[in-house]
């Protein structure tokens, strides 16, 4: 999901004065697996009438079948509104390591897309901004701390190492609208692999909050299965993955079987109905901290 960097070290080239303008015309491809674009196939097909999620748990080619159309409309769902605002707690495994759990606070436009982070925790104001066509399509971040005076904002390629050095994703990746395709690609390759276990339950988390729920497993590794054990929650009002954890493949020569956490992702607050201006995706809102010292 989100992906931004926080680090120590200059910026690779400086802001242009006139670099905040916005571009003359607006892309019109929608942000969906950015550098492992969603072939064509993948698209979701007409609205069907869906049933009700199943009210005990289902498994087998009947889930499989339920989880893929719901996904279709919970992709065209997104598809249908300008951006949305939520709150992000995520935590990811980086290189090996398990990085702590992160809070922000984020704003997503889809077209032409845009992103804009700020961290609450473990610390708080560190930003970051993507506007697809502005900035050369680089990622524009400070660190919120005493070392802006050094270095007050940063301007990087998403895709670069120092971008990826402490994000498994790279921002070009974040939110809803991405996790969702990505998610429906996957669903699609479950439908026709027999190994493939697909579980929908609902769950009830301890603040009585009702979920649909559903888990995925796979049997061997493959370049098209990341992971081995994922596990996803639906928002029963909006009809939305909001919550998905994802576990590695065991390390080759680990006898006992452990699976390590990779990456988890849980949206609250999410305001499908944000409406935003210029100004919300612009490194001169004087909300921001991209011009402070």
């Amino acid at each position: 999901m989100a992906g931004v960097c926080w680090w120590l070290t200059p910026p690779l080239e400086s802001l242009p004065p006139d670099s905040a303008r916005w571009p003359s015309t607006p892309s019109g491809t929608d942000p969906t697996l950015v550098g492992a674009e969603i072939p064509a196939e993948d698209e979701p097909e007409q609205a069907v009438d869906l049933p009700e999620w199943p009210e005990e748990r289902l498994e087998g080619q009947d889930a499989k079948q339920y989880l893929l159309e719901f996904m279709e409309q919970a992709v065209r769902r997104l598809d249908r509104v300008e951006g949305y605002s939520a709150n992000l707690t995520r935590q990811e495994r980086i290189q090996g390591e398990l990085g702590p759990e992160q809070s922000l606070r984020i704003k997503v436009q889809h077209d032409p897309f845009a992103v804009y982070l700020r961290f609450e925790a473990p610390r708080a104001g560190k930003e970051a901004l993507y506007h697809e066509g502005r900035f050369e399509n680089h990622l524009l971040a400070h660190n919120g701390d005493w070392t802006r005076r050094f270095f007050p904002r940063l301007k990087v390629d998403p895709y670069g190492p120092i971008a990826l050095a402490d994000n498994r994703h790279p921002i070009t990746e974040a939110g809803l609208a991405h996790l969702s395709r990505k998610l429906l690609h996957y669903r699609k390759l479950d439908l026709n692999d027999p190994m493939a276990e697909t579980i929908l339950d609902r769950e009830v988390d301890e603040d009585g909050k009702l979920w649909y729920s559903s888990t995925h497993s796979h049997a061997s590794y493959a370049d098209d299965r990341p992971f081995a054990y994922v596990e996803i929650r639906y928002c029963p009002e909006l009809l939305i993955p909001l919550h998905i954890v994802s576990y590695d493949w065991p390390q080759p020569g680990c006898d006992d079987g452990e699976l390590q956490l990779a990456e988890r992702y849980h949206y609250e607050d999410v305001n499908l109905d944000a409406s935003f201006s210029a100004i919300d995706f612009d490194p001169t809102n004087p909300d921001y901290g991209f011009q402070r010292y």
